[in-house]
């Protein structure tokens, strides 16, 4: 079976229409954007926010709750700027642009929106406040997600929310956290010509203006850079076997948990019959239980 310089099984290139990806594409979308320049373009230009200088950008930063139970999650492009304020970019694209391999029900992504979101801003404030440090240092935090659909169906090209009093809407809460959904349908839908002709390329692939013929040009040259399609053919194979194994891992402490379940019934039911505790232990294979004192 032939296999690239990194071991990568070739067969899984001949699946890959690597022509067809966009700009949209998860993986595309983070090695184009990161880059300061066109970073500090998207958040001042098309999402009118006012920062100080970009200090720096991880694309793709791997986040994990302090709670061990916790979620892992991946996100896309992570920016802080020199203020401290953290805007974190995501592209949500659903059906067959969504994933090299995976495709994503639209439905489904639109529902799951709202709860990522609070999700990630909860993560980006943990990742802010270290031990010891107190809430006033806590910074601004933007969590934006473009999306290649409508979220929330009412034909707007930004849904943009903060915290309001139910009783007095020009009260906002001021906890500092903003978030963002761009409609890239609704680019005719805004005179915001930034905007608009970002939102347009999103959704066509139209590139009308300088930023996004930039955006075209940089994209074109990511899908077509061999070293590329190899390291995201490798990601994507080590994702599957991470998931794979975390499956099987699942699967397993299942079947323990279940013996042990059992085990434990198993004791109670010889309780009941008065067998004593050692006799249990040997049975069952559990510890042995201290009997109480009458």
């Amino acid at each position: 079976m032939p296999v690239g310089k990194t071991g990568v099984d070739l067969k899984d290139f001949e699946k890959i229409d690597w022509d067809s990806l966009t700009f949209a594409n998860n993986y595309i979308f983070l090695e184009v954007m990161n880059n300061k320049e066109r970073c500090q373009y998207l958040i001042e230009k098309v999402l009118h926010i006012p920062i100080k200088r970009i200090l720096h950008i991880v694309a793709e930063r791997h986040t994990n709750s302090p709670r061990i139970s916790s979620k892992s999650i991946r996100l896309d492009v992570y920016v802080e700027t020199l203020d401290g304020t953290v805007i974190d970019l995501e592209m949500q694209v659903t059906g067959k642009g969504s994933t090299i391999y995976r495709d994503a029900e639209e439905e489904q992504v639109e529902s799951e929106l709202p709860l990522r979101t609070r999700y990630y801003q909860s993560l980006i404030s943990m990742d802010m406040l270290r031990r010891g440090m107190n809430y006033p240092e806590l910074r601004k935090s933007f969590v934006v997600f473009i999306c290649t659909f409508d979220p929330y169906g009412k034909g707007l090209p930004v849904y943009h929310f903060t915290y309001r009093c139910k009783e007095d809407d020009d009260l906002q809460m001021g906890d500092l956290t903003e978030n963002i959904f761009l409609n890239a349908k609704a680019a005719d839908n805004t005179e915001d010509k930034e905007l608009a002709a970002f939102l347009r390329y999103v959704n066509s692939g139209l590139a009308q203006n300088k930023f996004t013929q930039e955006i075209d040009e940089e994209t074109k040259r990511v899908r077509n850079d061999t070293k590329w399609r190899e390291r995201i053919v490798t990601w994507e194979m080590d994702l599957r076997i991470i998931k794979k194994r975390a499956h099987e891992k699942g699967k397993q402490e299942g079947i323990r948990e279940g013996k042990a379940l059992g085990k434990q019934e198993i004791a109670e039911a010889l309780r009941k019959k008065g067998m004593s505790e050692s006799e249990i232990a040997e049975v069952t294979g559990l510890p042995e239980k201290k009997e109480t004192l009458k």
